[in-house]
């Protein structure tokens, strides 16, 4: 199943729920996912930021 066809099921059975306390706890955790999803470390990032900050420094610890 692909992960458009899964959302689409996901929704299908979502709008079958009559629970207000189950819509709403599901849609908390659609939330918490969306920005755990957001805050990925991007080690990339961190060492080309650290690489210009610290570049003559890592050059010496280099050698």
């Amino acid at each position: 199943m692909s992960v458009a066809e899964m959302k689409l099921a996901a929704i299908n059975e979502i709008s079958k729920l009559n629970n207000e306390a189950a819509v709403k706890e599901i849609l908390d955790h659609l939330v918490k996912i969306s920005k755990a999803e957001n805050t990925k470390f991007d080690t990339e990032a961190f060492f080309e930021k650290a690489a210009e900050k610290y570049d003559d420094i890592l050059q010496k610890l280099a050698q």
